[in-house]
């Protein structure tokens, strides 16, 4: 699966100001989310919003148990996160598509049906790692209406 993350000086979070005071109460937030920047920088994980949703766009070989660390981290951070969504980089549904169209040419077996009303759902290769369902799952809900009006036109179908 191509790299869907930023390069690894940028994870979403190189923005984080020192800690406030433990009284101050975005402290556990702010842990959650420094810790969360930790992982990013060693894994490759990339921290984005898109609208008013935060989400974490995992390496696709990162092992189950570090994404749900990561995933517990976002949780925590989450309100954190929100109160400085500004600085979060913003990914844009178009990008999210070309991201996941990318990965389908590395993946043949990742495939898209149609739902109700033409939206697409993902269809997972069976041996995929936790981190590669997060990730497409992560960019599927970025891209929302844009991949339901792309013709996925590159991408070798079978």
């Amino acid at each position: 699966m191509p790299q869907a993350s930023a390069p690894a000086s940028e994870t979403g979070l190189d923005w984080l100001p020192g800690p406030p005071g433990d009284a101050d109460p975005a402290f556990n937030g702010w842990w959650a989310a420094y810790d969360l920047a930790d992982v990013c920088r060693l894994f490759g994980v990339w921290i984005v919003h898109a609208g008013k949703r935060i989400l974490a766009v995992f390496d696709p070989t990162m092992e189950p148990e570090l994404v749900a660390y990561a995933s517990e981290l976002l949780a925590e951070a989450r309100p954190y996160l929100s109160a400085h969504m500004d600085k979060l980089p913003a990914l844009a549904p178009a990008e999210a598509v070309e991201i996941i169209k990318d990965t389908m040419r590395a993946h043949k077996s990742l495939r898209f049906c149609r739902g109700e009303a033409g939206s697409r759902w993902p269809l997972y290769p069976k041996t995929w790692t936790a981190g590669q369902r997060a990730t497409v799952q992560s960019l599927w809900f970025v891209a929302g209406p844009a991949l339901d009006r792309d013709d996925f036109k590159g991408v070798d179908e079978k």
